[in-house]
């Protein structure tokens, strides 16, 4: 559209996502100031982490969220909490605005929504996700190539800290709840990047008999990244809440700082425990 633009990042692309940075968007430091910024994808500021006095510095700001938890931080927003995912506002904001579509555009909105419902698995997965799927294929997306890349391209040392994460994995509430970790020293153990652990969560919430699960990630400044998943009744936005985060009842997350993974452990999961049995109750 004949703007000049890039994508601001908190840490490296992931190499997974890395395919889609064909145009050199993704960038760690800001080239220059920008008059228009764009948070896509949070609920608050705080989780823009380190780049929101950037954001903040723009002539004009915007927001772009479904999630739940959602605060005035932008001049101006587009949200709607019932939308399956960030990339399906994107895809409707696109077409409303009459704006070129080309087969790079459709598939990076593809895979918006296809991670942001989980492969099309989540609760979030609404008939909108699956519309827009389906448009998206007359722009001629290659979906097998995105679903090997996304969901069947893993590093050797993603399966092994995915292993660790596991093994490790502490169940509670009659089985119904688990969390696990893991640190600095396990990366370096195990030749992986921060990015390597982000399907952790994915593999304990899949252990059978488990509702809800949370994973603690310690990151290289000393905080603790904790990602809460559900199944099918447990509100993990409550629990994200209750730590100054947010998300989606079944999928969110937060921040802690200045706690030990020990310390995250023993608070995390009395709170967790407590979003099962009063998930069960309601069921």
């Amino acid at each position: 559209m004949g703007k000049e633009c890039f994508v601001l990042l908190e840490d490296e692309c992931p190499e997974y996502l890395s395919f889609l940075n064909e145009g050199g968007y993704f960038v760690t430091e800001a080239p220059w100031k920008a008059d228009v910024s764009i948070a896509v994808d949070c609920g608050d500021d705080s989780r823009i982490e380190h780049r929101t006095l950037y954001f903040h510095a723009a002539e004009k700001t915007l927001c772009i969220d479904h999630h739940m938890k959602t605060g005035p931080f932008a001049q101006e927003s587009v949200i709607d909490p019932e939308a399956p995912a960030a990339g399906s506002l994107i895809f409707e904001l696109l077409q409303e605005m009459n704006a070129p579509i080309d087969k790079q555009v459709a598939e990076a909105i593809y895979v918006a929504i296809d991670t942001d419902t989980g492969s099309f698995r989540y609760g979030n997965t609404t008939p909108q996700a699956y519309l827009d799927a389906a448009m998206l294929y007359a722009y001629g997306i290659d979906h097998v190539k995105l679903s090997n890349q996304v969901w069947d391209s893993y590093p050797l040392a993603q399966l092994k800290l995915e292993a660790l994460a596991v093994e490790r994995a502490v169940l509670f509430a009659e089985g119904k709840a688990a969390l696990s970790w893991c640190t600095q020293e396990d990366l370096k153990a195990y030749g992986a990047r921060m990015e390597h652990s982000e399907m952790c969560i994915d593999r304990i919430r899949s252990i059978s008999g488990v509702e809800a699960a949370a994973f603690i990630r310690e990151k290289a400044d000393g905080s603790l990244k904790v990602s809460l998943r559900s199944k099918s009744y447990a509100d993990v936005n409550e629990v994200a809440r209750t730590f100054d985060g947010g998300g989606h009842l079944r999928a969110s997350g937060c921040t802690l700082r200045g706690v030990t993974i020990e310390k995250a452990v023993e608070q995390l999961i009395p709170v967790l425990a407590k979003a099962v049995e009063q998930g069960g109750e309601q069921e």
